[in-house]
Formats: structure tokens, sequence, C-alpha cells
């Protein structure tokens, strides 16, 4: 295992670990803190989202880190994940299972994930109102477009990392075109982990009010947490 390898997972555990400790803060808040206290509420909003941006710095070359660590988490999880992550309009099809706002379906897809304590999918938890849900809906167009783009790019990627290759005589030059495509993988990473930090931070800063936002919070990291902990069977 490399040094940068072995540094994710420490990274990736840590991070585990600050997502517990989130989940149960944020769970904390539901029940304690009144709505009225938008200053707490948003203040353990923003330290969620930071976690999860400090996270991602941790794996960017400009870091010290390696955009190919983030397969090493357990294979479950890759299979879930989008680009090392979840993808970014899970935050927003969340919005939409807990708002009531999607079908019945989704409400039993995501709430089938969502193990750890009570099921968030099984009942409507916050209500949207007209402009929120018209928000929420261009937010998602964007964000699918977004994504759409990072995939197709990804694609790319790894076709060049097959093809190009054997198209070289010698091995420098392999090793030059593999060295290319690392940095070109990382900007990938980066630029998915961006869009993110990006989504989170416009549903909870934004369109939700910060009650909505401990929720969508509550129901993201559960989520997270759900899969790591099926992978780990």
């Amino acid at each position: 295992m490399t040094t940068s390898t072995s540094n994710h997972g420490s990274n990736f555990h840590h991070w585990i670990f600050l997502q517990q400790a989130d989940l149960e803060e944020l769970m904390n808040v539901l029940t304690t803190v009144p709505e009225a206290d938008i200053e707490l509420l948003h203040r353990v909003s923003q330290k969620t989202i930071q976690h999860l941006s400090d996270y991602q710095q941790t794996r960017s070359v400009h870091h010290g880190g390696d955009a190919l660590s983030i397969y090493t988490p357990s294979s479950f999880e890759n299979s879930l994940f989008w680009i090392g992550g979840l993808k970014p309009s899970i935050y927003i099809r969340l919005v939409y299972s807990i708002a009531g706002i999607d079908s019945k379906k989704l409400e039993f897809e995501l709430s089938k994930l969502l193990i750890i304590g009570d099921r968030i999918g099984s009942k409507r938890v916050m209500e949207c109102n007209d402009m929120q849900v018209k928000l929420i809906e261009a937010l998602h167009v964007e964000t699918v477009k977004s994504e759409d783009k990072i995939s197709s790019r990804m694609a790319n990627l790894q076709e060049c990392v097959v093809i190009e290759p054997l198209m070289i005589g010698s091995l420098d030059g392999v090793e030059r075109a593999l060295e290319a495509h690392r940095v070109a993988f990382n900007e990938v990473v980066m630029d998915a982990d961006e869009l993110r930090v990006k989504v989170l931070t416009e549903l909870v800063d934004h369109i939700l009010t910060p009650l909505q936002g401990v929720h969508l919070l509550v129901a993201s990291t559960r989520l997270h947490l759900s899969i790591h902990e099926w992978g780990k069977r």
C-alpha cells in the first residue's frame, strides 16, 4: 500500500468518525433547539458541510493527496458512489423524499438505505412551499447537466487510459502518458467534489430554511453512514 493510499485510508476513517459525531449533534439539535434559533441551526449545518469539504481537500494532489485513493473504501461503497462520493443530485432527491415532493417509489428506494435510526424516507418530515419547489427543481436540472458533463469527461479519460499507452512505443512515454492521465483524473474528481459541496450549500444556505437544512443533513449523513455500514458487512 502506498503512503498516499494509507494516508487516505486514515483520512477516510477520520471523516466517518466526524460524520457519526455530526449526525449525533444534528439529531440533538432537532430535538432540543427551537426553530427560531436560526444562528445555532446555521452554525451546526455549516460545520457538517465544512467537514465534507475538508475531507475532499485531503485527497487533492494540491494537498498531498491522490485522487486514485477515492477507490479505497469497500467495493460495495464504490458501487453506489459516483466518482468518489454521493452523486450531487442525491441531495436533491433526498429533499424530494423527506418533503414528500417525489414519488412513493423514490421514498421506498432511499428509505431502504437509511438503516441507521428511524427511516426518514418513511414519512414526511418537512414541508416546502411553491417557491422552494421551483428553486429545487431548477437546481436539479442544472445539477444533472453538470453531472453529465463530468461523467462524460470521466468516460473519455478512461477510454484514453486504455488506448493511448498501446500507441506509445517507449516505457518512458507510457509513464508520462499515465502521469498526465492521473493529473486529469484528479481534476475530474475535484470537480465532482466541488459540485457536491456546491449543491449541498445551495440547498442549505439559499433554498431551505435552517431547520429544513438540518433535516437534509441528517438524511444525507445517515445515508452515507448506512452505505458504509453495509459495505463493512
